[in-house]
């Protein structure tokens, strides 16, 4: 009976999952991230609290432990920082490991062209610098991606320099929103004037 009672509720619980994604619609977008930190007047993301160079300890990961940075990088269709237009990732990261390089990251994506022109999507994780590939959490977003769910995955495909260098970053986003998106807000009748 018992096993019975198990393959009823894993039937019934495949379908929910099942009738849900049937409902939902999928959105992939591809996006090249530019980022420039520690570079002067250029930096793109710059260190607003946290340790100084005096602190380090021979481990950088304890170094860096506690440096939360602001970010604001362009973002473009193709690898070319000279390619067209995508649109802004802003937010911010913080080193959080203190036995490895791995940082907090919570930013939004502000997409400025195309069908999805105004449109953001709000993007957290944890980003283990030892992984080629990190995958984040699409957490929300507003216009078009408003209740929006899913992944991306970020992949660095070139860095130039060493110390102030720049990296491009590969960002892959799979998108679910519910089928219905346009919904409006209404206030309750008791905050209505």
């Amino acid at each position: 009976m018992q096993l019975l009672t198990a393959i009823l509720v894993v039937f019934l619980y495949t379908s929910c999952v099942q009738r849900e994604v049937e409902s939902e619609k999928v959105v992939q977008l591809h996006w090249y991230m530019h980022d420039t930190p520690f570079n002067g007047p250029n930096a793109s993301s710059i260190p607003v609290t946290g340790y100084n160079a005096s602190d380090f300890q021979n481990e950088l990961a304890h170094f860096l432990r506690g440096q939360i940075y602001l970010f604001d990088d362009p973002l473009t269709q193709g690898p070319s920082l000279t390619s067209a237009t995508f649109g802004r990732s802003q937010g911010t990261y913080s080193y959080v490991s203190r036995e490895e390089l791995v940082s907090y990251v919570s930013y939004t994506v502000s997409i400025r062209s195309g069908e999805y022109n105004g449109s953001t999507l709000n993007i957290l994780g944890v980003n283990p610098e030892s992984k080629t590939i990190k995958e984040y959490s699409i957490v929300g977003g507003t216009g078009q991606f408003r209740r929006a769910t899913g992944n991306l995955e970020e992949e660095i495909v070139n860095v130039f320099g060493a110390f102030n260098f720049s990296a491009t970053l590969s960002e892959n986003a799979t998108i679910y929103l519910p089928e219905d998106t346009n919904f409006t807000f209404k206030k309750p009748a008791s905050l209505v004037e």
